[in-house]
């Protein structure tokens, strides 16, 4: 039997690097839009839109389907 050995790397974290848990809001938001690029966020942000649309769709079909169902209730 073979046995493999992995080492590892630990280094400390630069106070930059550390976490921003304990930080105020507008830090934590700072720190993430510095680190994170522009073009991820956008797509991120065109793909949540996106799941949004699809899944608001049947909520607006159903409201339709019963308006139509009790048309004197809607209105």
């Amino acid at each position: 039997m073979k046995v493999l050995k992995v080492k590892r790397v630990i280094r400390k974290a630069s106070a930059h690097e550390r976490s921003t848990m304990g930080a105020a809001p507008g830090e934590f938001m700072r720190h993430y839009f510095t680190h994170e690029s522009w073009w991820h966020f956008a797509i991120e942000a065109l793909v949540f839109a996106a799941l949004a649309a699809i899944s608001a769709w049947p909520i607006f079909a159903a409201i339709d389907a019963m308006s139509k169902f009790l048309p004197g209730v809607a209105g």
